[in-house]
Formats: structure tokens, sequence, C-alpha cells
């Protein structure tokens, strides 16, 4: 080890916490009101702009 300390960085860490609680609790109460076939292109949609933005952050 080379003795330096490494701290978390806790406004990330709580922001990603805050998100995850806010996005459950709305992903819970909308998703008995959403049509499957609309939640899956939402989803399916999310996760591909997601693929896009790493793709072009990593070749850049």
């Amino acid at each position: 080890m080379s003795g330096t300390a490494v701290a978390p960085d806790w406004w990330l860490g709580l922001a990603c916490g805050t998100g995850g609680l806010i996005g459950g609790y709305l992903g819970a109460r909308l998703q008995p009101r959403l049509p499957e076939r609309a939640l899956r292109s939402l989803l399916g949609t999310l996760a591909a702009a997601l693929g896009a933005l790493y793709a072009a952050l990593a070749l850049s």
C-alpha cells in the first residue's frame, strides 16, 4: 500500500441514493398505470440512450 487515504465522494453518493429512492418510488407508483408495452419501450430506449452516451464518451 502507498499509505494514501481514499475518501468517498459523499455528494455523489447522496445524489445517487436520492435519485434511486425517488426513481424507485415513482416507478412503483407508475408501473400499474402504464401498459407493459410502453414500459418496455421506455426502458429499452433509456438503456440504448445510455449505451450510446457511454460509447460516445469512450470514443472521445
